[in-house]
């Protein structure tokens, strides 16, 4: 069985993992994140983010294929696809202060992904990153573990507040971008997305 991580629990990854988790029910799809407090509102019947569809695909899904845990570690390890969903605010401080993206969280995450890791990955940027990203964070993958192929694809969510399980059961488009073959991504977006163009 195919297993997939997404270390963010935030706006774009609980919603997505939760839609994907839907469409493909042989996969089993993990959300993790460090907030205690996240993650078990994410079990519950209140969940953290309000959004309408949201609350009856999580009950679809949650406890069958789709799981939500703060063993970030644990799952990462498991893992054959990692969707990395973290928090990428403007910068407070330093060069590009008001203006340029924070990838504090991103860098941490690769770092954790690298020192974790035992076997090759699939690297899927969701977050809101500038361009670029990926070979900055390939270089972080590959320098702190050798012998471990890391693919890195860049995914960007287009989702818009109030109807973002709309978008992702029927978006108006996908981009995947990498400098290896995206065929795994393609595959998975053509099981509901009609018009799949390279």
């Amino acid at each position: 069985m195919v297993k997939i991580c997404c270390i963010g629990a935030g706006y774009v990854g609980g919603p997505t993992m939760a839609v994907i988790a839907r469409k493909f029910p042989k996969i089993e799809v993990v959300v993790v994140d460090i907030s205690v407090p996240w993650i078990t509102a994410w079990n519950s019947d209140q969940l953290p983010i309000y959004e309408p569809g949201l609350n009856d695909v999580v009950k679809q899904c949650r406890g069958r294929y789709l799981f939500f845990s703060t063993d970030v570690e644990k799952h990462v390890v498991e893992a054959d696809i990692i969707f990395v969903s973290v928090n990428t605010p403007t910068k407070t401080r330093g060069l590009g202060v008001g203006k340029a993206v924070d990838l504090t969280y991103w860098e941490s995450a690769a770092r954790m992904i690298a020192d974790v890791s035992k076997s090759d990955k699939i690297v899927v940027e969701k977050s809101t990153v500038p361009v670029k990203t990926a070979e900055a964070i390939k270089k972080i993958l590959t320098h702190n573990r050798k012998g471990i192929n890391y693919q890195i694809l860049s995914n960007p969510e287009f989702l818009a507040e109030g109807t973002a399980i709309d978008d992702l059961f029927t978006p108006d488009r996908v981009l995947i971008r990498s400098r290896e073959t995206p065929v795994v991504l393609k595959i998975f977006y053509a099981h509901w997305v009609l018009n799949t163009e390279s």
